[in-house]
C-alpha cells in the first residue's frame, strides 16, 4: 500500500472515466454528483477504515495493447456506500501488491446483484476503483486513481439507484492511509482466481 502512495501525485482534478474500456461504468447508475473534501472525509469517520470483508465474483486478466489490465468483480452484504468505496480501495492495493499490471479496476457489486458479467454495469454497481502505477501510459488516463460509490443503498434485487460521489485523489489518499487491514476478498473457487486471457476489445463488449 505504501508503494501506491507513494505513486500519488497530487491533484484536484479528476481522474477521466476509462469505463469505457472497461464494459463497466458506476456513473452510469445515477447522475455523478462531487462533494467537498471535508464533506467526504465526514462520512468516512467511522470505524471500518479498510472496508468489509467481500467474496471474489471474478477476476478477468486483460490484453490489452501490450498492457496489462486486471479487472476484478468482488461482492458485499449490506454495506453502505463508504464501506463499498474503502473495500474496492483495500482490493486495489491488495491486487497491485500480489500481481503487476498497467491498470486495475475493482467493482464492488451487492451480495443480492447479478453475477453474470454483462450484467455488472449502471445499477448493479454499488463502488468502483480504477487504478494506474504509471496512468500516462493508459490511454485517456492521466492520473493514477478513480473512485467513486453509488450513495444509495441496494433494493432486493441488489440495484443501487442513488446519485455516485466521485472522490478527489486527496480522499482516495487519506482513506487509505488510514487502513489497517490489507486482506484480500475470499474466494469461494478452489482453482483460486477465474482468469481470462482475452484482448480487452473483445471483453468490453460483452
Amino acid at each position: 500500500m505504501k508503494a501506491i502512495l507513494s505513486k500519488l501525485r497530487p491533484s484536484k482534478r479528476l481522474v477521466i472515466i476509462l469505463s469505457a474500456a472497461f464494459g463497466v461504468s458506476a456513473a452510469s447508475g445515477g447522475a455523478a454528483v462531487y462533494v467537498g473534501r471535508d464533506k467526504i472525509l465526514t462520512r468516512f469517520a467511522e470505524p471500518s477504515a479498510s472496508g468489509l470483508g467481500c467474496t471474489a465474483l471474478r477476476t478477468l486478466k486483460l490484453d490489452h495493447k501490450g498492457q496489462r489490465w486486471i479487472r476484478m468483480h468482488v461482492k458485499t452484504d449490506r454495506a453502505t456506500g463508504p464501506d463499498r468505496i474503502r473495500t474496492a480501495l483495500r482490493v486495489a492495493g491488495g491486487l497491485a501488491k500480489k500481481e503487476e499490471a498497467d491498470l486495475y479496476q475493482v467493482v464492488v457489486l451487492d451480495a443480492a446483484g447479478p453475477e453474470d458479467r454483462a450484467s455488472v454495469r449502471g445499477s448493479a454497481i454499488g463502488a468502483e476503483v480504477l487504478f494506474a502505477p504509471g496512468p500516462r501510459s493508459v490511454p485517456g488516463l492521466d492520473e493514477p486513481f478513480r473512485a467513486s460509490y453509488n450513495e444509495a443503498t441496494a433494493n432486493a434485487a441488489g440495484r443501487f439507484h442513488g446519485k455516485v460521489v466521485t472522490l478527489e485523489l486527496d480522499d482516495v489518499r487519506a482513506i487509505m492511509a488510514k487502513m489497517d487491514d490489507r486482506s484480500m476478498c475470499n474466494d469461494p473457487s478452489a482453482a483460486g482466481d477465474v482468469a481470462a486471457a482475452a484482448p480487452a476489445e473483445e471483453q468490453a463488449s460483452h
